[in-house]
């Protein structure tokens, strides 16, 4: 029995240079936060298949998506930081470590006799 499925993890948030919350309008107080989705066999991830960014406002604690921001400093703000920040966690391709490491053992192995 092969367990598998998707499961998803937290990217760690940043703090934007600058922007004002659309809701609230507290300035300069803005995070960046994002959650990737993998693809996980037997809990052990093996590829990402999506990610999901958004703002958050450290005062209200209102999330955006980029649709939802108003300013444009904000925006420019987020598409600077979700570039630079937001990269997959190695430790998502752990599972294609594994089995690329198992296959170069296994064909490497007999010829060290």
């Amino acid at each position: 029995m092969i367990i598998f499925g998707t499961s998803s993890s937290t990217i760690h948030p940043k703090q934007l240079r600058e922007g004002d919350c659309p809701y609230c309008k507290t300035e300069n107080n803005m995070w960046i936060q994002g959650y990737r989705k993998y693809v996980h066999v037997f809990w052990i991830p093996f590829f990402p298949i999506g990610k999901k960014v958004y703002s958050v406002c450290g005062h209200c604690k209102g999330a955006f998506e980029r649709n939802e921001m108003k300013s444009q400093k904000l925006i420019e703000s987020f598409e600077e930081s979700k570039n630079t920040y937001i990269k997959t966690p190695w430790y998502h391709f752990t599972g294609l470590i594994l089995l690329i490491s198992s296959i170069a053992l296994l064909t490497i192995l007999p010829y060290l006799r």
